[in-house]
């Protein structure tokens, strides 16, 4: 009889590494966070320190372990998820070679605008079923060998996060289906690297981490690993899978034509589907399930959340202060605002493009504005008017979902903005769906990670037996006459506003102005 009872799970994110130690069924025992900064050493770069993140990891291990008070030998697996969509190139050894390129990095516009013009769009869509834009891996993998040929030369693999820290734990060099497949190198329907695309990129197939299932064990934590994490050497781990996979199973909707919607600092609404289906124009993300046999179709906004939170740093010093003073969040504060504004913020419009936007548009020129502001306009109504922008994004992004045949009727909220009762009731009522609330949304991607682990020991058989695992907190349900009356008019006024600022936000590209000295 086994005495493993636990699971461990890691979700590293773009602000931060959260450890979960987790019962069987992902109920959460202990949890732990260590933050770690982004790097932005020049306009259009943002670049991660690697060690920071394995330490964070190595930290929050060690710190939920002595917290729960466990025998580590206790542990039946560990599994890591993490953000996505970053490069890192490693020499054989598995030693960096520079910083991280983080997926907020748009230094490969060149490279990005040269992916998206002619035929190749269209031949990339055929092999992988994805187009890049400057976010993405392929145009970071072009930059590198064009701006950094001395460090392209000595590249043995071209790794994302949760590569490097599977590597660090186990010695292997290895991905999953589903992180192999946000490269847009992957074939999703033969689970293999495309051969024609990496070739007509002039991308080395040998340079890509082998990819497996992701609920296959992938090796053992190494002696050096047991000691700066104080697991127990030879513990399995399993490859798992990255954020949006895991949000999809931590959100219990792996099941097809299940949804799920994730509020945190990149917002996206993703579709567990049955076929794998795309806009071969104006593509989703379309990426594998966990379940092999499955995929997710994820239309992503770059800053969601992302967009409140940059509102919160450049505007709320004060608010920041009264939260401190009353032992609450700034975003409670920022919620008491919101929901002190009749809907609509009295005509007040947010674009929230500041980061360049992917779906359903590819598009990394694209910015943020307000507009309709006026003297009587108060920081009350700018906040609502970040939130609005963000449920009128995610609308579109459904009506852009449901014009290629995906159907959402219901959406499993997760996030930190789901846990807004005002957010939550301007999305459900923006969007027109329930949105089923699950118990601890903060936590969702780091128990899907679980989750997967447990899939992977031979727990359950697959990710669709764990969707009854994941109880539902709260239900909010759209409340009709703020869409018919308030809502409909301003979403119209919200989607020309695109085509008016776009040949802007080109043009505006274009022009160079110097930094001061």
């Amino acid at each position: 009889m086994t005495r493993s009872k636990y699971l461990l799970a890691h979700d590293t994110g773009t602000g931060g590494d959260k450890a979960v130690l987790t019962d069987l069924q992902g109920r959460i025992i202990h949890s732990r966070y260590q933050p770690y900064p982004v790097h932005y050493p020049r306009p259009d770069w943002a670049e991660q320190d690697p060690e920071e993140l394995w330490r964070a990891v190595a930290g929050t291990t060690r710190a939920v372990i002595e917290a729960a008070g466990i025998d580590p030998a206790e542990i039946l697996g560990v599994g890591i998820s993490a953000q996505m969509f970053n490069l890192l190139p490693v020499d054989e050894a598995g030693t960096p070679l520079m910083p991280m390129l983080s997926w907020l990095d748009v230094r490969s516009v060149k490279q990005a605008d040269r992916l998206l013009a002619g035929d190749l769009p269209a031949f990339l869509f055929q092999h992988t079923g994805n187009i890049p834009t400057a976010k993405d891996v392929i145009p970071k993998i072009l930059w590198l060998q064009e701006e950094r040929p001395d460090l392209w030369d000595r590249t043995a693999y071209l790794l994302d996060c949760k590569e490097y820290i599977l590597f660090r734990l186990t010695g292997r060099v290895t991905t999953d289906y589903h992180g192999a497949s946000v490269y847009f190198l992957f074939d999703p329907y033969q689970k293999a690297w495309s051969r024609e695309a990496c070739q007509a990129l002039g991308i080395p197939l040998g340079r890509l981490p082998p990819a497996v299932p992701c609920t296959r064990v992938i090796g053992e934590v190494t002696e050096q690993a047991a000691k700066v994490t104080g697991l127990l050497a030879g513990t399995p781990v399993v490859a798992c899978a990255g954020d949006v996979a895991v949000a999809q199973a931590g959100s219990g909707a792996n099941a097809a034509g299940k949804a799920h919607l994730s509020v945190g600092t990149a917002t996206w609404v993703g579709v567990s589907s049955a076929a794998f289906t795309n806009d071969p124009v104006k593509p989703f993300w379309g990426l594998n399930h966990i379940d092999p046999d499955k995929w997710i179709i994820a239309g992503e906004m770059e800053t969601g959340g992302g967009a409140l939170m940059w509102f919160r740093d450049a505007f709320c010093e004060w608010e920041k202060q009264q939260a401190t003073a009353r032992g609450i969040s700034t975003y409670e504060i920022l919620s008491e605002m919101a929901g002190a504004i009749p809907p609509g913020a009295d005509k007040l419009i947010f674009a929230p493009w500041l980061s360049g936007e992917r779906a359903p548009v590819l598009d990394h020129y694209a910015r943020g504005a307000f507009v309709g502001l006026g003297l009587s306009h108060t920081k009350g109504h700018l906040a609502r008017a970040v939130m609005e922008g963000v449920a009128f994004h995610i609308r579109w992004i459904l009506e852009a979902m449901q014009a290629i045949g995906l159907k959402v009727e219901t959406l499993n909220a997760i996030g930190g903005g789901s846990t807004s009762s005002v957010w939550t009731q301007i999305l459900s009522d923006i969007t027109g769906r329930p949105l089923n609330v699950v118990e601890n949304p903060q936590e969702a991607g780091a128990i899907g990670a679980a989750l997967t682990v447990a899939v992977g020991m031979g727990v359950y058989r697959n990710m669709e037996e764990t969707d009854d695992l994941i109880r539902i907190l709260r239900v909010v349900r759209p409340i009709e006459d703020r869409r018919g009356a308030r809502y409909d008019e301003l979403y119209r006024e919200y989607r020309a506003l695109y085509d008016a600022l776009t040949p802007i936000y080109r043009r505006l590209s274009s022009i160079g102005l110097e930094p001061m000295e």
